[in-house]
């Protein structure tokens, strides 16, 4: 799940379900456990969109990092 929200103090919450007699896990990322559950509810409206086939971490270059420092200064 893509890391969507409108404040930078998201967590990681995880929930259990069963199907075809194993556990499996999901974790949602959001604001409050309110919110996940929420998440949670709106995921029987997602669509397929295709297989993912690798996760690529990205690191913030200098500018990036200058430039969200100079937007939390001015409160952007």
């Amino acid at each position: 799940m893509s890391i969507i929200s409108n404040g930078s103090d998201v967590r990681r919450y995880l929930f259990e379900y069963k199907f075809d007699n194993s556990e499996w896990g999901i974790e949602i990322v959001a604001a409050n456990p309110t919110e996940a559950n929420e998440r949670l509810k709106a995921i029987s409206w997602a669509q397929y969109k295709g297989e993912i086939y690798a996760k690529v971490p990205v690191v913030p270059g200098p500018m990036v990092r200058a430039l969200s420092r100079i937007r939390s200064v001015l409160g952007i």
